[in-house]
């Protein structure tokens, strides 16, 4: 079993092109798709699980969106 293929997190079965959460490399045009492998979101050869670019796209938007202060 190819190690990039992860499994969906509904049924555990391995998340690929029969699953529908999947993204496919092929179903993305060439500037969003190295846009998002250069940032390391998406695999240019096994696409990824949907649900998995959410959680990545929001966590990134809260790190870069959010201020924390220390007490110092």
């Amino acid at each position: 079993m190819d190690e990039n293929l992860k499994k969906c997190p509904f049924n555990q079965n391995i998340c690929d092109k029969t699953c529908a959460l999947f993204i496919n490399p092929d179903d993305l045009n060439e500037l969003l798709l190295n846009r998002l492998a250069s940032l390391g979101v998406v695999d240019k050869v096994h696409g990824i699980c949907s649900l998995k670019t959410l959680a990545m796209s929001s966590a990134r938007d809260i790190f870069e969106n959010t201020t924390t202060r220390r007490a110092h």
